[in-house]
């Protein structure tokens, strides 16, 4: 639910911090693997006991998960992702999810890295070159990082313009629409905050030592009136990024 949240939202980073129990890497493995395109995956992933019952997830859908797999379908300029598997002369033989890897050039990744190329042409045979992923215009997924550091200090020294944590004892989002819309506008890189499945923000941020309005600009209840005596992680997240989604189509 969370994977599918952050594509449907367009979450370019999904921050992972300390709690305990440690589920940082389970949770890193599970949305690492939802991201990656459907071909890519036996590719990337070594059979583990965690991805048992990963035939149950949804599919993502976004635009780097491409379903066509035959070489006569690929257009110029289409942006594919892709694992490099060999080198031919000056060029990469790159496995993106055709019949047979695709020669690409430029400065390639290690051999069975993941890369994103475009592809330059398509007769007689497709040829790509490699490309960085800002040079992509459309939403290309999300990148998963496990923060050392607490939940304070990331909101603190990550570097965000705007940071935002969400709680039921947060003012009522119908009360700072206003200021927040202005500040979702203006802002470059904003960081969203959720408590965990066993304890609100609040609670996270206390027992780190620190104050919650010390760290963060908003604290907003994005359902007040909630009939739910706790409302679960995912389903907040889903809730705030839909209202922040609304918002941020009123940047253009």
């Amino acid at each position: 639910m969370v994977a599918r949240a952050s594509a449907i939202f367009r979450v370019e980073d999904i921050y992972i911090y300390p709690d305990q129990p440690d589920e940082a890497h389970l949770i890193r493995l599970i949305l690492n693997y939802m991201e990656t395109p459907q071909y890519l995956r036996r590719h990337l992933f070594k059979k583990r006991p965690e991805l048992r019952y990963v035939g149950l997830l949804p599919p993502l859908r976004t635009p780097h998960h491409p379903l066509e797999d035959k070489a006569s379908m690929l257009r110029v300029g289409e942006i594919r992702e892709g694992v490099v598997q060999d080198m031919d002369g000056e060029a990469s033989l790159v496995y993106i999810g055709v019949e047979k890897p695709v020669k690409v050039t430029g400065r390639a990744p290690s051999r069975g890295s993941r890369a994103t190329i475009r592809i330059t042409e398509t007769r007689p045979e497709p040829r790509g070159v490699f490309i960085g992923r800002g040079e992509v215009e459309e939403y290309w997924g999300y990148e998963v990082h496990i923060s050392k550091r607490g939940l304070g200090l990331l909101a603190k020294e990550g570097g965000f313009d705007l940071t935002i944590a969400t709680s039921k004892n947060g003012d009522p989002y119908p009360e700072i629409s206003g200021e927040l819309r202005d500040r979702w506008i203006r802002s470059k890189s904003a960081l969203v905050a959720f408590g965990s499945p066993r304890e609100g923000i609040e609670e996270i941020i206390s027992r780190e030592g620190r104050k919650l309005d010390e760290l963060f600009q908003f604290n907003v209840n994005t359902m007040p009136g909630q009939g739910c005596e706790t409302i679960r992680t995912e389903e907040a997240i889903y809730a705030t990024l839909a209202i922040l989604n609304l918002l941020d189509h009123e940047r253009v």
